[in-house]
Parts: structure tokens; C-alpha cells; sequence
């Protein structure tokens, strides 16, 4: 091997040591963990759905008072976003969700951003995506989503307003907010539709940040329940219902923790809230008082869109 030649594969190994060491340490912005619910046990008109709502809250706040976990908690579910959504990709090759992608545009209040995201159960590929946009306020996230029954997936992801007059009916649309995606090589030229020609409604149900103690300390918990609906079929029967927590705390000393210069002490609060968060999390699966609210069968929220028309992916 010549002198020139060995200059080039010693920088190329730097360069990779350094990718690999810049995604390994990438902050974790949220964990959150997402149970779906049985969707038709919340049918009914908007005021059913409340009820509906509220009775599930009022049963898994008495478990984390007076069950297993014997914590305090406080507050209710109330309707915090109302919104709509909509994926795209190519019809038929669903370009996008081949190659680990999602595009998805929110609409509310008049207001519409889209957000690409890329996933993976590698941690490290999921953090070494380009997802920049190109917009001056475009907000990135790196994410960890955990699944029943404890099945980690990562996500990057980047989220920007766009202009009522944007058109979003080509391959070169994603690609011109989000330029990384030139690197993919995908035919900018190709047509991008609505995922199975669907808009869904989304209601979204928030608690105010809840302090859940116990003994492992105080664990600042935000539940979310969320339902979708296409209401060009039904304002009353949602297609996919969702219920999920992410908690500051741990994400935060998590991330703390990800710095080599840790105490002792700081490592064992991080497990302790680690461990009780886990411990809400069975509990939601298992306890027999809320796992009949648990759905056996339904898909998630992305693949519920992709599903919906089987024929939309080849």
C-alpha cells in the first residue's frame, strides 16, 4: 500500500470512529412509553368519549395511589390538541417507508408543519440520520419509543411550519425542505399521494405534569391518550387509540448519565426512576383492572395509516 493510499484509509477510519462516537452520544430528548388501546371501547359521541376517557384515568390514577406502585398522583386527561394528519409517499413503492421514513403533515388551527422521521431499533443508525430542514425555526428530536411489552425503537426526526399555498405532491417536495434526503437518491420526480388517501382526526388528551412519589423519589410523569379517526367514515368509532408517559426526570439524568463524569448517587437515581417507570409500565400491561382497556390486535399509529388500504404499498 503506497503512502497516499494509507493517508486515505487512516482519515476514512477517523472519520467513521468520529460518526460513530458523535452518534453514540447523541442526547436522548424523551423516552416515552405507548400502549394502544381498544379502540371500540371508547365509541360514542364526543361526550361518551369523555366518559369513556375519564373512566380510564380514574383506574389507572387509583393503581398508582393504591396499588403496587403506592404513589401519589394528582390531575385529570383533558383535551389538549385537536388536530389533523396525513402521510405520504409513493403509491405503490412506498419509496419512503422503505427506506425507514415517515412524512407526516399536522394541521391545526389554520397552521401546518410537517415532520420527517427516520426509525430503527439501532440506536446508533437512528441518531446518524440528516434530517435538517430549511426552515430557520425547524425543530429536531431524537426519541426513544418503548413498546409492549418493553421493546425499544429510536427515532430521529425533524419538524417545520410550511405555507398554506405548499404543494405536497412530489418526491422533490420532502426532499427540498429536508435537502439529506438527497443523499438517499430517491427520483425527486416521482408522485407522492396521501397514504391510503387518508386524513386523520386527531383529539389528544393531556394530564398536567404529574409528580408520582414513592420511594425512589419524585418522577414528573405527563400522560398523553390519544385517538384518531376517519371521520369520513365515522365521527364516532376511532381506528386507533393510544395511551402513553414519558417523564422528564429520567430522560434528563439519563442523558446525564451519558457523560462519562457521573457519581454514584446520580447513577443510582437514574436507575431508580428507571426501574419505577418500568414498574408503570407493567403495571399498565398487566393489572387485569387495565389491561381489559388494552388492545390485542391493533397496529400503530403509523401502520394503521399504511394498513388501512393494503393496496396503497405494493
Amino acid at each position: 500500500m503506497n503512502k497516499t493510499m494509507a493517508y486515505k484509509v487512516i482519515l476514512l477510519a477517523m472519520l467513521c470512529l468520529s460518526i460513530n462516537v458523535s452518534a453514540t452520544n447523541a442526547k436522548v430528548d424523551s423516552r416515552e412509553y405507548k400502549i394502544l388501546l381498544n379502540p371500540s371501547l371508547f365509541t360514542g359521541d364526543e361526550s361518551v368519549r369523555i366518559s369513556k376517557i375519564s373512566d380510564y384515568w380514574k383506574v389507572l390514577k387509583s393503581l398508582i395511589e393504591k396499588g403496587a406502585l403506592k404513589s401519589e398522583a394528582s390531575g385529570y386527561l383533558s383535551l389538549d390538541k385537536s388536530r389533523t394528519v396525513s402521510f405520504y409517499d409513493v403509491q405503490g413503492s412506498c419509496d419512503l417507508l422503505n427506506a425507514g421514513y415517515s412524512f407526516r403533515e399536522r394541521v391545526e388551527n389554520g397552521k401546518r408543519k410537517v415532520t420527517l422521521k427516520f426509525r430503527s431499533a439501532d440506536q446508533l443508525l437512528a441518531s446518524a440520520q440528516d434530517l435538517r430542514g430549511t426552515k430557520s425555526k425547524a425543530k429536531s428530536k431524537f426519541e426513544e419509543d418503548v413498546a409492549v411489552p418493553f421493546i425499544s425503537t429510536y427515532s430521529s426526526s425533524t419538524t417545520q411550519k410550511i405555507g398554506n399555498s405548499k404543494n405536497l405532491n412530489k418526491m422533490n417536495d420532502p426532499i427540498g425542505l429536508y435537502p439529506g434526503l438527497k443523499n438517499k437518491h430517491f427520483d425527486e420526480n416521482l408522485a407522492i399521494e396521501k397514504v391510503s388517501d387518508l386524513t386523520i382526526n386527531e383529539y389528544v388528551y393531556k394530564s398536567a405534569n404529574i409528580d408520582i412519589v414513592n420511594i425512589a423519589g419524585v418522577m414528573d410523569t405527563e400522560f398523553s391518550l390519544s385517538l384518531w379517526y376517519n371521520e369520513s367514515v365515522s365521527t364516532t368509532q376511532a381506528i386507533v387509540v393510544e395511551i402513553s408517559f414519558k417523564s422528564d426526570n429520567e430522560h434528563e439524568k439519563l442523558n446525564k448519565n451519558d457523560s462519562r463524569n457521573i457519581s454514584n448517587n446520580s447513577s443510582s437515581n437514574s436507575s431508580n426512576e428507571a426501574n419505577h417507570a418500568k414498574e408503570l409500565f407493567m403495571v399498565m400491561q398487566e393489572n387485569p383492572l387495565l389491561a381489559k382497556w388494552n388492545s390485542t390486535d391493533s397496529l400503530s399509529k403509523t401502520a394503521t395509516v399504511y394498513q388501512y388500504d393494503s393496496r396503497f404499498c405494493n
